[in-house]
Parts: C-alpha cells; sequence; structure tokens
C-alpha cells in the first residue's frame, strides 16, 4: 500500500515542482537563495545524471531497464516493511515521472543549482534519500542479527 502512495507522491511533486518552476524561471533567470551558493536556475538535462551525455534511444532503454529491475527486485527479495515501502517508491516515482518525461519532452527539467556542485531537481533529492533509507535500514538489521 504505502509502496503505490509514495510512487504516486513522488511522481506528482516532482511534476508539480518543475511545473511551478517552469512559470517561475523565466529567460534564463537565476534567483539566489543562499548568497551565491544555492540558487534556482531553469536547465533542461538532455543527459543523465549530472547532464553527462548519452544517446537519447539509449537513455530510455537504459531507464526503462532500471525501472524493470527496481520493481522486479523490490517483489521479488525485499520484505514489505513500511521503510522498505517508502525508500522503493521514492526510487520508482522519480524514475517512472522522469521517464515520462523523456519520452515526451526529451528532456529533464533540472532547477536546483549547488554551486561548484550540479544543478538538479527533488527527483535527485528522492534518489539520495531511498539510499540513504536503505543503507540505515539495512545497518539496523545487520545489528539485529548479530545479536
Amino acid at each position: 500500500m504505502y509502496f503505490y502512495l509514495i510512487t504516486l507522491i513522488s511522481a506528482i511533486s516532482d511534476l508539480t515542482s518543475k511545473i511551478f518552476m517552469k512559470s517561475f524561471l523565466l529567460n534564463e533567470e537565476k534567483i539566489s537563495l543562499i548568497w551565491d551558493i544555492l540558487s534556482l536556475k531553469l536547465v533542461k538535462n538532455t543527459g543523465i545524471a549530472f547532464s553527462l551525455p548519452i544517446e537519447w534511444l539509449a537513455l530510455k532503454i537504459i531507464t526503462v531497464l532500471i525501472i524493470a529491475l527496481i520493481v522486479f527486485y523490490y517483489f521479488k527479495y525485499e520484505k514489505k516493511t513500511k521503510v522498505n515501502q517508502i525508500a522503493f517508491g521514492l526510487i520508482v516515482g522519480w524514475a517512472l515521472w522522469n521517464w515520462i518525461e523523456r519520452i515526451f519532452n526529451s528532456v529533464v527539467i533540472d532547477f536546483i543549482n549547488l554551486k561548484y556542485f550540479a544543478i538538479f531537481n527533488f527527483a535527485d533529492i528522492f534518489i539520495n534519500i531511498w539510499v540513504i533509507i536503505l543503507i540505515i535500514n539495512y545497518l539496523s538489521l545487520c545489528k539485529k542479527k548479530e545479536k
């Protein structure tokens, strides 16, 4: 239950944040939030993470394969705890929306600019939250097994 709800929420929040930013940030405008370190700037990302270049069709195929592998792994091997449902829901929602965005627009909208690092969006934040949740969850499971 949580898996489907979180998948939907993460996809919708990513979509709405991008719709809002497209209407809010116009003409290559940059809005500083914390001095010049953190700002908002609309960028159309045609590549993968951190705008690394990759062939258009290959990217779409890779994205579908990654989504399929994550969903397969989740349903085949993972215990359906609340933590796992939330963590996997975040990543699947992000991946699905990015895939849909690439299918229809051939780009992914990024808008959070962290100076000296990258420009990213909420979906990128979701994947990092997913990784952190899973690491903490697996470490706590390992500790329980040791006892």
